[in-house]
């Protein structure tokens, strides 16, 4: 008798172990048909890996016939069952040519990718009738096949610049989220069950660490098939975020001079010549092709992101960032941390604990880096030392254990671990950049770790040692927590309450660069806990109203406002700079007003309500207008509100206020007002003074812009 080993198969039979009674008459049906069917009785174990029979089966069947329950893409061993035949057919042409799909549920939003949703499946059928109708089905597709699943062999990846990366070995707890990312790219191939017609780009966002890079070359590799125009990686140059109106490619522009002579194209020239040839070259050579951008920075336009994208409509766009902005413009693909069973599996498979204390220790560390991927692989490598000792080194002050074992330490993405600055300075890598305000919202989301940062509470510790009025506080708080959730470092925890990664405190408490700061912002916080809960800890008198007694001194955080470079403006004043600027570059005067069109009250209305905005707004912001504006050419926001309000505003509503109240005075009854106002004599006269009104308007717009640093209102010229 021929062994199994040899044996070939018509149908492998895939799905979770959960759906066994549900698949049951299906299987016994096929089984009972003639068709030669592999069906695995046994549970695969998460991190052991796929079994080497059911390989086998596999790579000696014609087709797989997956039971796609609401449970299958939840399952490693079916996500890796699916994705060997799914690849397969398509290094074949057709991605559906060796999979075949039972759906059970009354839905198919669950099913990925797409092809597989809006390709003919079947319902499971529940009668007898319906089920030999469905073997039929299966028996007349694999009839039309030759050969077997393991038999197909996919091209190599045409990969620019060169060389392609290898699959890594133990790629398997990702494996959904590739299938999401393939079905995002290629939302437009299945309209109508999509609703999407266009290629849109698509992101794979999360923390530093937590796998986008590898994630993208994994889905790159083994998805090459589908982009026979060649992966096109572009990597990002080491160096800060680019800020301002810069070109999008100024941190790119070595990886797209190399993509460009992988392709044999010049590279001299400016970044968007260079773009520009390598979009010639896809037109001409007429294939599909993927562009990666790994490591999108944060805060860019979409203008500047779009240019960044595939530059010919063949090519599908893939992003890595950690940024949270981009979710009009890019379709998202969230990486979450490691849930815990994985965490542990990750950490302990090359050297299991080997006592229930060692058990523990391991427990506690996976909690530690809270399912941190890259963390857990670095003290993976370090097992041998054993999890107490560990556990131990990683709580131990000073440089961090992980920076330590980073060092030398090569990814499977080709990156060290511990570029460009360690391991734990990636992780923070974005925050000095992000300003004073984002740093003090750190310190205090670290300082409340783990539990949430709640507004109300950070305000409370935020306000006895602020100089400036709680509005502003506010206001600094609100734009802090704004730039880290943007950039990923803070996650929603409830209705104004943010989370912090446990390893970004860990990361912050040893980079920080004002530890004085922080050490302030944490007694800060631990007084205003004592003083809300009325806990019986000691430290600080309590607040009026509150339930706190306790009279014990303790050192109070001294007021703190982070002092602006020499000769640059502080920050009430940026504050107070941009609310005029908001307000002005909306009124009428600095929009124009087109002939015939709009009343002249209003605009004069619009204009002198600019008075009570200004001095209402200089109050809030501690900026007072008594004395005069300050000698020399300073242009303060005290300089450039006297200017408004006296040399600008005032000359003409003091002209055009008498003389607009008299013509309506005169308004005959029956003639609404804006007719008695189109028929003014001097109508034509005041439309030309506002016009002449916007130049200087305008120009202090851009002066408020100035300071403000924002580009609102301003000219896009």
């Amino acid at each position: 008798m021929e062994g199994q080993g040899a044996r070939t198969w018509d149908v492998f039979l895939s799905y979770s172990r959960g759906d066994a009674r549900r698949i049951a008459p299906l299987r016994d049906r096929l089984l009972a048909s003639g068709l030669e069917v592999f069906v695995d009785e046994v549970t695969v174990a998460g991190f052991a890996g796929i079994s080497g029979s059911i390989r086998a089966g596999l790579a000696r069947s014609k087709a797989l016939l997956a039971c796609y329950s609401a449970a299958y893409p939840t399952r490693q061993a079916c996500q890796w069952e699916l994705t060997a035949a799914y690849l397969a057919g398509l290094a074949e042409g057709d991605p559906r040519r060796r999979v075949m799909v039972v759906n059970p549920e009354p839905g198919t939003g669950h099913i990925h990718p797409v092809e597989l949703r809006d390709a003919k499946h079947w319902a499971l059928p529940s009668g007898a009738a319906g089920l030999d109708a469905l073997v039929a089905d299966v028996r007349a597709h694999v009839a039309a096949l030759e050969g077997t699943i393991g038999a197909t062999e996919a091209a190599p990846a045409r990969w620019f610049p060169g060389p392609a990366p290898s699959p890594a070995p133990a790629f398997t707890g990702r494996l959904p989220r590739l299938w999401q990312v393939h079905s995002c790219l290629h939302q437009h191939d299945a309209p109508l069950t999509t609703g999407h017609s266009a290629p849109r780009p698509v992101q794979v966002r999360g923390m530093a660490g937590i796998g986008k890079t590898l994630l993208a070359q994994e889905y790159a590799t083994r998805f090459a098939a589908a982009y026979p125009g060649g992966i096109h990686w572009l990597s990002r140059d080491a160096g800060p975020e680019p800020h301002g109106p810069a070109s999008p490619y100024a941190p790119y522009e070595s990886g797209l001079r190399a993509l460009a002579a992988a392709h044999g194209l010049p590279g001299e020239g400016g970044a968007e010549a260079v773009a520009a040839r390598l979009r010639d070259r896809f037109a001409a050579a007429g294939e599909p092709f993927l562009w990666i951008v790994d490591d999108l920075p944060d805060r860019l336009t979409a203008q500047q992101m779009a240019r960044l994208c595939a530059p010919h409509p063949l090519g599908r766009t893939l992003l890595t960032t950690r940024s949270r902005r981009y979710d009009t413009l890019a379709t998202p693909v969230d990486l979450d941390p490691l849930p815990h069973d994985e965490a542990y599996a990750l950490l302990t498979h090359a050297a299991p604990p080997a006592s229930p204390e060692e058990k523990t220790a391991a427990e506690a560390l996976c909690t530690a880096v809270a399912g941190h991927p890259l963390a857990l692989d670095l003290l993976s490598s370090a097992a041998a030392d054993g999890y107490t000792t560990l556990l131990d080194r990683f709580h131990t002050p000073g440089r961090s254990l992980l920076d330590v074992l980073g060092r030398d330490r090569v990814l499977p993405t080709g990156y060290p671990a511990g570029y460009p600055a360690g391991v734990t300075a990636a992780l923070v890598r974005d925050v000095q950049e992000a300003g004073p305000s984002a740093m003090d919202a750190l310190r205090l989301a670290a300082a409340f770790s783990p539990t949430p940062l709640t507004r109300d509470d950070a305000l409370r510790a935020l306000s006895p040692g602020s100089t400036a009025p709680d509005v502003v506080a506010a206001r600094r708080l609100d734009a802090g927590i704004a730039v880290l959730r943007g950039r990923g470092l803070l996650a929603p925890a409830g209705t104004r309450a943010w989370s912090v990664h446990p390893l970004t405190v860990h990361a912050w408490l040893r980079h920080d660069p004002e530890p004085g700061r922080a050490e302030q912002l944490r007694h800060a916080v631990m007084r205003a806990l004592r003083t809300v809960h009325g806990t019986t800890l000691g430290g600080v008198a309590a607040r009026p109203g509150t339930a706190g007694t306790s009279s014990t001194r303790e050192p109070r955080m001294k007021p703190h406002t982070p002092a602006p470079p020499a000769g640059a403006p502080g920050e009430l004043e940026r504050m107070a700079a941009f609310d005029l600027q908001v307000e002005l570059a909306t009124r009428i005067g600095v929009q124009e007003l087109a002939p015939g069109t709009g009343s002249l009250r209003e605009a004069l209305g619009s204009l002198h309500a600019m008075f009570e905005f200004t001095r209402s707004t200089l109050r809030q912001y501690s900026i007072s207008l008594a004395g005069g504006p300050p000698p020399g050419d300073a242009r303060t926001v005290h300089a450039i509100a006297d200017d408004l309000l006296n040399r600008t505003l005032r000359p003409f509503t003091s002209t055009w206020h008498p003389r607009l109240a008299a013509h309506e005075a005169l308004r005959p009854e029956g003639t609404s007002p804006v007719a008695h106002e189109e028929a003014w004599a001097d109508a034509p006269a005041m439309r030309a003074a506002l016009t002449e009104l916007r130049t200087p308007l305008l120009r202090i717009v851009g002066e408020l812009a100035g300071i403000s640093g924002a580009d609102f209102g301003l000219s896009a010229a």
